[in-house]
């Protein structure tokens, strides 16, 4: 594929609109969290869900080393957490409210979902690892989602 069809096909699985998430785990180095819009659901039996993280990320080895992890899905009203955990920088959480989960893993507030999961599976594909988790503990709270479509965030609040 040339570089103007990888454009191509970004711009185009662009166009399907995703939520906003922030994964969080305990590194070696502290808490870490990543924005992230690869977050599906896998199984109800047994609890599982996915999510994609790129090779080139700066905290691949803390999520792959990691054996919590936790996915906390945005409300429309925390499109600037979205953005600051988009840095690539170890010293994300500096600033930002979070409360730990029994197994260190960091919680953001007021989230509308949060899924606690233990890293079931990774696996390697292309320029990313797909990593499985099992679902221990979730909640969810009302709110409108924030979301992710053609490059850029969006609202959404009203139904069909």
């Amino acid at each position: 594929m040339t570089e103007d069809d990888q454009l191509d096909l970004r711009q185009t699985l662009g166009r399907f609109a995703t939520g906003v998430t922030v994964v969080t785990c305990l590194g070696d180095k502290g808490p870490c969290g990543i924005t992230a819009n690869s977050f599906s659901s896998v199984s109800l039996d047994p609890p599982l869900i996915l999510w994609n993280i790129a090779k080139v990320s700066n905290s691949l080895r803390a999520y792959l080393a990691a054996g919590h992890f936790a996915i906390n899905v945005l409300g429309a009203d925390q499109r600037e957490l979205s953005h600051h955990f988009a840095q690539s920088d170890h010293t994300v959480f500096k600033g930002v409210e979070y409360s730990v989960s029994e197994h260190g893993v960091p919680l953001l507030p007021d989230t509308i979902a949060s899924f606690e999961c233990r890293t079931r599976e990774t696996h390697d594909c292309g320029d990313h690892f797909i990593i499985i988790g099992e679902v221990e503990r979730f909640d969810s709270n009302d709110g409108d989602p924030l979301l992710f479509f053609g490059g850029d965030y969006r609202l959404c609040g009203n139904k069909l």
